[in-house]
């Protein structure tokens, strides 16, 4: 008798032991969380007024990735730095890259349109309409280490006065709309979005030429491992729509993203 109540005590005990692990093992799991880097860019990611991440890019990558019980860990690296850790899979996703380059696996979905204006000095006699043939003549300023789109690429080859500069760590990216102003270049050639907000922010002697000189489709850069993530958000996101989309540039630009896009009537959800 004195045996069969040990034994029953001792699986009593045991059975709490187990129930208290499994228990703590539940409590101790980390929720799935997926790494993903960043290039801040008004108006797809950004800090708000409130100090927390914002934009028409983070809202398509939470949205999806609630859907699929996941959560994002974000960090703002170079962009170089950023695509060297998901290829190293130091980080999972990269946030916008231009669709079409091989160095990682791209999104279906576009989360971005970089939409390429001339941005001048208030002093130069250039008007709307622009074009790229206008600006034979003049020095241009572009981004070194940036892939522009292929029709700018191909023009600035041969365009005899080209001056690369890099943004610089003020966390701004002023320097070469300063260089404008101060008369050491001609033209720069950005985001056309994102420079108005910034000469109006900042107070600059600055316009933006429209119509765009050109535009291209940033996606979401996956490391090689990943091709079953990318495609559930591609799916998810695809499934909520155009709408679901338009809202969502509407809401931080205030027009659909054909506008924005400088690609009216093109579909952009996935191609």
């Amino acid at each position: 008798m004195q045996r069969v109540v040990k034994a029953v005590t001792v699986c009593r005990f045991l059975a709490l032991v187990l129930a208290f692990v499994a228990t703590g093992s539940r409590g101790a799991e980390p929720e799935s969380v997926v790494q993903v880097c960043y290039e801040t860019w008004d108006p797809y990611i950004f800090d708000g007024d409130d100090g927390t991440l914002q934009g028409i890019a983070i809202e398509l990558l939470n949205t999806a990735l609630g859907d699929l019980g996941l959560v994002a860990s974000y960090e703002e690296l170079p962009f170089k730095r950023c695509i060297a850790d998901v290829r190293a899979g130091v980080a999972d996703i990269a946030i916008p890259v231009t669709e079409g380059r091989g160095y990682l696996l791209h999104s279906q979905t576009a989360f971005a349109h970089w939409t390429l204006a001339a941005i001048v000095p208030d002093s130069l006699a250039l008007s709307s309409p622009i074009s790229l043939d206008a600006l034979n003549d003049l020095s241009v300023i572009m981004i070194s280490g940036y892939e522009y789109p292929d029709h700018i690429s191909q023009w600035a080859k041969s365009h005899p006065d080209i001056a690369e500069v890099t943004y610089s760590a003020d966390g701004q990216g002023l320097v070469p709309f300063r260089m404008l102003e101060f008369g050491r270049a001609d033209v720069f050639i950005e985001d056309s979005f994102w420079s108005a907000k910034l000469i109006e922010s900042h107070d600059l002697n600055l316009r933006v030429l429209e119509p765009a000189l050109d535009s291209a489709i940033s996606v979401a850069g996956y490391r090689a491992e990943l091709a079953g993530l990318r495609d559930d958000i591609d799916r998810v996101l695809k499934a909520r729509g155009q709408s679901f989309r338009d809202a969502l540039f509407m809401k931080y630009t205030g027009h659909p993203e054909s506008y924005v896009s400088g690609q009216l009537g093109t579909a952009a959800v996935s191609r």
